[in-house]
Order: C-alpha cells, then sequence, then structure tokens
C-alpha cells in the first residue's frame, strides 16, 4: 500500500491541517499504539475512501467481525503468543496433542485452539509472526469468542504485509497500552495493596486473592495474585515488575497476574488504612476508601440496564454523625445486606468513591462495595433504630426535621405521569401523588423510576428516610438521594375516619356514605381563564375575561351533588377526575351529555372522602376521592360505627 498515494486521495477531501490534526487524534486515542500509516488508513474510511492494498494480504475480515457459531472464518493476525503442543490422555485411554495461539490486528486479539494433527501447523511459527489462518470455527468459551481448528484448518506465515493493520509487541508495556486479552509485562508502582482474602470455590474448595492497584504514567490497573500468588509479599510504594493476562473488569481493565517481582521496594514505612469521615468523601475520586457507621436505610433491590447487559443494585445509606452515604451493592454481593438492619453499625473498608455534581450543583461521593472490599459489624456499636413516623400535620407547621421525615399517608389524589425535556437533552419524568393522614395532606413529587411505579387513589403510601421542602405556598414531600417509598407495606392499614352528616364538623376530613338525591342544575363544564382563572363569559361565540379579555378557555370539570344518608343531606363538590368516577364516563362523554350525566347519577350510592366547610353559611363537602358502596363491606362498618 502506497501511504503517500493515500494521504493525496484525504486532501482532495480535506486540508492539510484537518489531516494532521485527525492523524494526531487517531494515535492518541488508541494509546499510542497505531501507527501514523495505520491513523491515516482509519481517517480514510471515515471519509468513504477506498484503500487498495496491492499484492498485500487481503483485508476484508478483522478479530473484531468474527462472531460466535461462524463457519470457514479466514482471518489474518499477528502471533501475540504461542502455547507448544502438549499431550493429553483422553476417557477412553488414548492420548491427544492440544496447542494454541494467540493473535491480534489492530481490532482485537483472539486465540486459536488446535487439536491433534493439526498442531503440526504452528511448527516454525515464532511470537510476532503475521498468519493468515482459513476453515476455522468459532465459538463463545469463558465470555469470550475464540477460534477452534476444523477439519480443512490452514494457517500460512504470510511475507508480504502491512504492519500498521497489526499492534507493536512489547517485553514490557505502558499500561495505556494494555489491551484486553492480551498477556503482557508492566513495570508500576503499587498505590494499593489491599489484604489477603479467602473464597469459596462452586467445588467447596477455598480459594485466596490479593488486590493490588498499579500505577505508571501513562495511567492505573488493578492487579489481582490468585492463590499461592496471593502470599506474595508486596507493600505500598513497592516497584513491581508484573507479568499476566489482560481482560475488561467492570470498571476498566484488570491483569491477572502471573508472575510478580519487586524491582524496588518502598522506602516509606507502610501505615494502617485510615478511617475517614463520609464529610471528606467528595475529596477523594477514584479512591478506594474505609468508612464506619450507623445503617440508615437499605433500599430494595433494583434492575439496571447497560448497552450489553442487565444487572441487579441494592443500595446502603451509611451514617457516621458527619454526613450520610450511598453504598451500592452489584450482583451476588447484594447477599451481603441479607443479615443486616436499620442501626447496625458497620466497618467498611476497601470501598470504590466516585464523585459527581448533583442537580443543586454540590460535589456527592457514592461508593461501590466489590470483590476487595470488606465488611464487619461491630455488635457493640449497634443501636436499636425505634422508627419515628412523622405527621404530616407536624412538616405543615414547620416542628419537623424536615431534612428526614419517614410519613406514612393515603392516596387521596394521584395524577397522571408527566416527561419533561433535562437541561442535557435527555428525558425526565415526575408524577405527583397527594398524601393524607389524621393530621393533614401534602403533595409528593415522584420522579424518574419512582413516578413508573403503581400507586392509585387508596393505597397507603411510606416514604421512608425522604425530606420535605417548601415549594412556593406550599410544602412537598420528595425521596431525594436517601429515601425509598413502599407502597401498601405489609401491616400497615389506613381506615378513613366515617362520619354521619349529622356529625360533620368543620375543617375535619372524613368519609361520608350516602345516597346521591339531586343534583346543581349548572353545566359540567367550567371555562376559567388561563391567566388569572376568573369565569369566563361566552359573548359571540367568544370566550372573554373581564381582566384579560378574549383567551382560550381552561376547562375544568365542576358537579355539585346532593347526598343523604339518613341523618341529613350535604352539598357535595366535586372537579376534574372525580366527576368522571363518580358518573362513570370520559370528560368528552361529559361535554356531550353535559347534565343529562349528573341525572344518571341520581339514586346510586357512593362514598365520598374529603373535608366539610362553611360556604355562604351552609356546611358543603369538598369531595377529594371517588367510591362505590360494597354492601357487604357497609354492613360491618355499620356495626363498628
Amino acid at each position: 500500500m502506497n501511504i503517500d498515494k493515500l494521504k493525496q486521495k484525504i486532501l482532495s477531501k480535506i486540508s492539510q491541517e484537518e489531516l494532521e490534526k485527525k492523524v494526531k487524534e487517531k494515535i492518541e486515542e488508541n494509546s499510542g499504539l497505531l501507527g501514523e500509516e495505520s491513523a491515516v488508513m482509519l481517517v480514510a474510511q471515515e471519509l468513504g475512501i477506498e484503500i487498495t492494498y496491492g499484492d498485500e494480504e487481503e483485508y476484508d475480515f478483522t478479530i473484531s467481525d468474527i462472531a460466535d457459531g461462524q463457519k470457514n472464518v479466514e482471518v489474518t493476525g499477528k502471533i501475540i503468543e504461542i502455547s507448544p503442543a502438549k499431550d493429553f490422555n483422553r476417557k477412553d485411554g488414548s492420548t491427544g496433542k492440544l496447542a494454541s495461539i494467540t493473535i491480534g490486528d489492530n481490532t482485537g486479539i483472539t486465540r486459536l485452539t488446535l487439536w491433534n494433527d493439526k498442531t503440526d501447523l504452528i511448527e516454525g511459527l515464532k511470537k510476532g509472526d503475521v498468519v493468515k489462518i482459513e476453515n476455522a470455527f468459532s465459538r463463545k468459551w469463558n465470555d469470550k469468542v475464540e477460534l477452534n481448528s476444523g477439519s480443512e484448518l490452514s494457517i500460512d506465515k504470510l511475507k508480504k504485509y502491512d504492519e500498521s493493520r497489526y499492534p507493536i509487541l512489547k517485553e514490557n508495556y505502558k499500561i495505556s497500552e494494555l489491551m484486553p486479552n492480551l498477556s503482557g509485562t508492566i513495570n508500576a508502582e503499587v498505590v494499593a495493596a489491599y489484604p489477603k482474602k479467602e473464597f469459596s470455590r462452586k467445588d467447596g474448595t477455598k480459594g485466596q486473592l490479593k488486590s493490588l492497584i498499579l500505577k505508571d504514567d501513562t495511567g492505573s490497573i488493578r492487579g489481582t495474585l490468585w492463590n499461592e500468588l496471593a502470599d506474595f509479599e508486596v507493600k505500598k510504594g513497592d516497584i513491581a515488575e508484573v507479568s499476566g493476562y489482560v481482560k475488561q473488569g467492570y470498571s476498566g481493565l484488570e491483569i491477572s497476574v502471573d508472575n510478580i517481582g519487586i524491582v524496588e521496594e518502598s522506602a516509606k514505612e507502610e501505615k494502617p488504612v485510615e478511617k475517614m469521615n463520609i464529610s471528606e468523601l467528595a475529596d477523594f475520586d477514584g479512591e478506594y476508601v474505609t468508612i464506619s457507621g450507623n445503617v440508615a436505610n437499605i433500599s430494595g433491590s433494583r434492575e439496571v440496564q447497560f448497552s450489553d447487559r442487565t444487572a441487579e443494585v441494592q443500595d446502603m445509606y451509611l451514617n457516621d454523625g458527619t454526613g450520610m452515604v450511598k453504598i451500592a451493592f452489584w450482583g451476588a454481593n447484594r447477599n451481603i445486606l441479607n443479615d443486616l438492619k436499620e442501626g447496625d453499625y458497620l466497618n467498611v473498608s476497601n470501598c470504590k468513591l466516585r464523585t459527581y455534581t448533583d442537580n443543586t450543583g454540590e460535589k456527592r461521593a457514592d461508593l461501590t462495595y466489590n470483590y476487595m472490599s470488606d465488611l464487619k459489624k461491630d455488635e457493640t456499636a449497634s443501636e436499636k433504630i425505634v422508627e419515628k413516623i412523622t405527621a404530616i400535620g407536624d412538616i405543615l407547621s414547620g416542628s419537623s426535621d424536615n431534612a428526614d421525615v419517614t410519613v406514612i399517608g393515603m392516596v387521596t389524589n394521584a395524577y397522571p405521569v408527566n416527561e419533561f425535556s433535562r437541561s442535557n437533552g435527555g428525558t425526565g419524568k415526575v408524577r405527583n401523588i397527594v398524601l393524607e393522614d389524621s393530621t393533614g395532606s401534602i403533595r409528593m413529587a415522584l420522579w424518574d423510576s419512582d413516578a413508573e411505579i403503581e400507586i392509585s387513589e387508596g393505597d397507603v403510601v411510606k416514604l421512608i428516610h425522604g425530606y420535605a421542602k417548601e415549594s412556593g405556598e406550599y410544602m412537598d414531600l420528595s425521596t431525594g438521594r436517601f429515601g425509598r417509598i413502599e407502597v401498601n407495606p405489609e401491616g400497615i392499614s389506613i381506615k378513613s375516619p366515617r362520619n354521619y352528616i349529622a356529625e360533620l364538623e368543620d375543617g375535619i376530613s372524613t368519609e361520608i356514605s350516602g345516597t346521591v338525591v339531586d343534583y346543581r342544575k349548572q353545566d359540567v363544564i367550567l371555562s376559567l381563564c388561563p391567566n388569572c382563572r376568573k369565569r369566563l363569559n361566552l359573548v359571540d361565540n367568544k370566550y372573554m375575561c373581564e381582566v384579560c379579555g378574549e383567551v382560550a378557555p381552561n376547562e375544568l370539570l365542576v358537579s355539585n351533588l346532593t347526598i343523604d344518608d339518613g341523618t341529613g343531606v350535604i352539598n357535595c363538590r366535586l372537579y376534574g377526575n372525580n366527576v368522571e368516577k363518580v358518573t362513570e364516563l370520559s370528560k368528552n362523554k361529559l361535554k356531550e351529555m353535559n347534565l343529562d350525566a349528573l341525572s344518571n347519577v341520581l339514586g346510586k350510592d357512593v362514598l365520598f372522602y374529603g373535608t366539610p366547610s362553611f360556604r355562604n353559611d351552609e356546611l358543603e363537602f369538598a369531595v377529594k376521592r371517588v367510591n362505590f358502596v360494597d354492601a357487604s363491606k357497609e354492613l360491618e362498618v355499620l356495626k363498628q360505627h
């Protein structure tokens, strides 16, 4: 391939300055493993320029193109590792042969396994040779796609090839040069050395591991020493030569260590890991930290969808008196939470810390419990937590600690979910509900995933460790960072107080039951000004507001029904979806039928929950929730009343 001719093709589309910039970016994106020629080729591909190679090898198929279950795979690659043939014994007593080579190009690395007579194909080959493999087949093994030798497998060493297509092989690598599935050696400083840990294998035997964080001037990587190698003495500050197999972990590349030696011992005396105050954590992004505190809250398990998998996570919140922090437990680590409860005092070590900026602009920290972490419960410091339920009336009066409230209330209104656009271009969701207990009612905002929880009017909702804040003239509840909600929690029920109409008192919310005996002869649609909320007048088919002039009306469903329970009668005011519920008709149908819809309600037995208040010297009932009478349940209520 003539790289100068390829550059000329590129320069017919972009300037020399743009080309140099793009080439530099490609080299930096690939951590310096790409040469200039390879970077130029990538730029050409992005611009849709055909690349010709003359007599060199074909480039139609790369390692990244190999998928599970393919047959007759044809691919070229540089030999990164070669394992000579070894004999093995089959179950029938016969002997077989096994060998493998690991090959790579600039798109990835894979291993080819050869069986029996096919092991002869690697004779004379060595690390660094570029080979063409034909008639292999692929399969998935340990979550990696590998090649196997088919009956027609062939391996040919190439004499002519484009060196820029293949990784540079080194005796020693910089950390930034490492790639998944690569076996290599690095020289790096040990910036963290964690204690040896034991684990149980599936067969019941015990294994052990030790984890290190290694760093050089190009980056950092986690290293794991397994079994006997975990006994190797290494400490923070040592300069180590580490050889092993590189793989993709949950939080970046990891190296499974095959061999380790100390090049230079640390002159510093290693100090034990110090506990940190939670209030200090935001200054240590990316570090592994140790903290202690009481369990303030344990969330339910939830699923998180990634691009390639679904994972389950459960959160625990720890409070040490200086602040509170969330610790995420992923996958099997969630089982650790089974034996914990609120109030337990824990020592938690070696958790990975990440920081982020919340929607108020404040920098915050979260922790992740991983296989290097450890958790111990201190029974002597644990305390029994007596759950404190905050009355809604105390929140409204300002006599509660609104930064941490646990509230139980019945849902009197549940509004639809609304979507909105975020400043970053994403989409959010919000839903409002109204909770009420015997002391008052309050609005609660449910955001994003909480907005999708099934909640209906009449449900009991428990907000645990939420917070309350002023929103204009009102107080609102929210789950915040640490709160969670439970719907109809076991063992908790709220019964609406029941009163006869003759017993009603001004301002005291209650439930009444009766029969609809009359209705006010007014339109079910009330047309209001969208600006000042005044009632509109229809003049020459135009809606006119005495303050704002001609406007497009806001239409509100409204009706006044009179009910009789045998002790008295009372006028009941209903708005919005409560009008739809009592008539069992949609808004559009109500607009069409108008007063005829209300005549159909006459004689219905209803349950109204709401608040009585004086209006024009008469007691009226503002309805918050509508239900119909269940005869069997009503008998039980009447017996108790």
